[in-house]
């Protein structure tokens, strides 16, 4: 994305472009800081993780 300010049809079309982003985000975007993994997944390691060690 190049531009600085985005111009939306209407507030569904700006909606959409927000949730696509934050899918974005969260399942692609690899982040440095979860040691190069996209959140989602470090997420679910981490509940997992939790399951193994909290067994219900």
């Amino acid at each position: 994305m190049n531009c600085a300010w985005l111009v939306f049809a209407d507030f569904l079309d700006a909606q959409a472009s927000i949730v696509g982003y934050f899918n974005y985000y969260n399942h692609e975007l690899l982040h440095s800081s979860i040691n190069y993994q996209a959140p989602y997944l470090a997420h679910r390691q981490l509940l997992q993780l939790n399951l193994l060690n909290y067994p219900t």
